[in-house]
């Protein structure tokens, strides 16, 4: 089971698309918006179950998000088109994984 999740983990990093526009549909009633957006994606290697206590480790995050906004182009993101609702909706997002092992 864990190798298939870091399967799909590598899919995600490698083509981010994909799980952008997931996220973007898959958001509840109360939540939905459809503005641009950079998501933060916690993963810990050895216990996914426990990626969400990565948001407590503020150097970790604190580096990703500064590399990943340092490397950033002119144009940044990733043009994405989805539906909700029987809308259509093309926004400008992107991603940070920040992926931990101990």
């Amino acid at each position: 089971m864990k190798d298939k999740r870091l399967e799909y983990l590598e899919s995600a990093i490698s083509d981010p698309v994909e799980i952008i526009t997931w996220l973007y549909e898959n958001q509840g009633v109360r939540r939905f918006d459809a503005s641009n957006r950079l998501f933060l994606v916690l993963v810990d290697r050895d216990n996914f179950f426990d990626s969400w206590k990565l948001k407590r480790a503020k150097p970790l995050l604190a580096n990703k998000i500064y590399s990943h906004l340092e490397e950033v182009s002119d144009t940044p993101g990733f043009e994405i088109s989805f539906e909700w609702e029987g809308a259509h909706y093309d926004v400008t997002s992107d991603i940070i994984f920040v992926v931990h092992s101990r």
